[in-house]
């Protein structure tokens, strides 16, 4: 969740070429041409939709085996930032849901049974159940699918290439009535595998099965947003710690 700023009616100072976006005319995206961008306080997130100060990832393949190992350990890792950044991340650890996301349990429970019995169709299905929940400019739900799907960009499933094009296409054009238009651009970043700095740093530090790179990774993307960074988070590990446990030859390294 990336808490959008109170309304005060007034339409903030924009660059050449930008115009607001209506109904979140007082936080710091904007529309160019027809592409959302954030504009505003240059220095707030290191992510390519930053009109002001674009950030770009390096491309990079990702060895799923390791990303799986990773996921495992970081999972195994105590998350002692996790009561200070409420969100899906406690429901990953097995505690309770911050109020109104407890009542919605059984949706996010649904996923993880998805993904755990590898069946896209399900997984599409429960998906569609979790977009939009949740409070802020970016809710929960749709954090949480973009951490899975950030995931997929990476750690492909066999299993799932055929059809996640499609997935994604219907999952996207749910997000007209489901979301927001902010949201719903930056779920789409998330597909193609493409989020904040602080995401990718966090993959990069799977990857790397090191302890001591994980957990400095972990406690910056946890301050992304209000909850967004530990929904992500959770989503992420979700999805390639499912991985791990069904495969028995993957696990954390010492």
């Amino acid at each position: 969740m990336i808490a959008a700023p109170v309304s005060t009616g007034l339409r903030p100072n924009l660059a050449p070429g930008l115009r607001p976006v209506r109904g979140f005319e007082a936080t710091g995206y904007a529309w160019h041409g027809e592409r959302i961008v954030w504009a505003g306080e240059q220095a707030r997130t290191d992510h390519p939709r930053n009109f002001h100060k674009p950030w770009q990832p390096a491309p990079q393949t990702f060895d799923p085996r390791r990303l799986h190992r990773g996921a495992a350990c970081a999972i195994a890792m105590p998350h002692a930032d996790t009561a200070a950044h409420p969100g899906l991340l406690t429901w990953l650890v097995g505690q309770p849901l911050p109020f109104p996301l407890e009542g919605a349990r059984s949706r996010f429970d649904a996923v993880r049974a998805a993904l755990e019995a590898d069946d896209a169709a399900a997984f599409e299905a429960a998906a569609l159940r979790v977009l939009g929940l949740g409070p802020g400019l970016t809710p929960s739900g749709d954090d949480f699918l973009g951490g899975i799907f950030f995931a997929l960009a990476h750690a492909p499933r066999p299993a799932w290439t055929g059809r996640l094009p499609a997935l994604q296409a219907r999952v996207c054009r749910a997000c007209d009535t489901a979301t927001n238009v902010i949201s719903a651009a930056l779920l789409s970043d998330l597909m193609r595998g493409i989020g904040y700095r602080a995401l990718h740093e966090a993959l990069e530090a799977l990857h790397s099965q090191r302890p001591a790179a994980i957990a400095p990774a972990v406690r910056a993307l946890l301050r992304v947003g209000a909850s967004s960074g530990a929904d992500l988070l959770a989503g992420l590990l979700l999805a390639l710690g499912i991985a791990s446990a069904r495969d028995p030859s993957v696990h954390p390294s010492p």
